[in-house]
């Protein structure tokens, strides 16, 4: 009798073990989606302001190379392309593109191959300028999921 009490004990905690664990792993998953959201509301920010390459005075966090905008940026590709995110969370997150451009217009095979990809391009383009035109993020869609990203640079 003492060794199924023992048993139903062990699986017990066992259990209670296996739910504290993934309470504890949708709090993490929370903290990560809150990070992300509020980095998301600071690219926002950064995103209205004029750097050098819009026209506007030279500003390091704008306009510099691994610059805090561009630093979000990357953090926030990175995390739409991990979760392979459909089109609804990429503009939760990087919020309207400043172009859209499908395999039928003329800039598409010109982006596709000058573009360093992380994935395998899809017919669907976005584009998200970090340093006005000059250099810009690529979002690339199949199937309306994330399937590659990649930054198409001026090179200068």
């Amino acid at each position: 009798m003492q060794r199924i009490n023992g048993l139903r004990m062990g699986v017990l905690l066992l259990a209670l073990g296996l739910a504290v664990g993934c309470a504890s792993g949708g709090t993490e998953q929370q903290v990560g989606a809150d990070k992300a959201h509020a980095m998301a509301a600071e690219w926002t920010q950064l995103r209205q302001a004029k750097g050098h390459f819009a026209g506007g005075e030279w500003r390091q966090d704008l306009d510099a190379w691994q610059g805090r905008k561009h630093q979000l940026m990357q953090a926030l590709v990175a995390e739409v392309l991990a979760a392979r995110s459909d089109t609804p969370a990429v503009l939760a997150l990087l919020g309207e593109p400043d172009a859209r451009v499908t395999i039928d217009q003329a800039d598409y095979a010109d982006w596709q191959r000058r573009t360093e990809w992380q994935g395998s391009p899809g017919p669907l383009l976005w584009s998200y300028h970090w340093r006005g035109q000059h250099d810009q993020l690529l979002v690339a869609f199949s199937e309306g999921r994330v399937s590659a990203v990649g930054w198409l640079y001026a090179w200068e």
